[in-house]
């Protein structure tokens, strides 16, 4: 397993930990793949009503392209990073749906907080 899934596959124990903020995205579903910009590696996953069903390749194509290089995702998925600021910067990029990306960033945003 790469730094990248690890990184992920506790970034979504926390999310499933947080039952309250699951119970708010009980209606999402989404397929986001996660693109490190340095290394060429991508991480797919799927939301299916607010939880997070699989680390698997993407039958379809994604609704959320994340791209950014292997640290920022790192940092973010640890939450040791607020997603905005490199959003705003422009080290992280977001292609897709604005309601979609909203949630994502609503969702990681909250568990920075917590």
């Amino acid at each position: 397993m790469s730094m990248l899934q690890t990184a992920l596959s506790g970034f979504i124990a926390r999310y499933h930990d947080n039952a309250a903020l699951v119970a708010d995205h009980a209606d999402w579903c989404c397929r986001i793949l996660l693109v490190a910009a340095d290394t060429g590696e991508t991480v797919p996953l799927a939301v299916a009503n607010g939880r997070v069903e699989a680390l698997a390749e993407m039958e379809q194509r994604a609704g959320l392209v994340v791209t950014a290089d292997t640290a920022v995702l790192l940092d973010v998925l640890e939450l040791r990073r607020d997603p905005n600021e490199p959003y705003l910067f422009g080290e992280l990029t977001i292609e897709g749906p604005e309601a979609d990306f909203m949630r994502l960033d609503y969702v990681v945003t909250k568990l920075c907080m917590t």
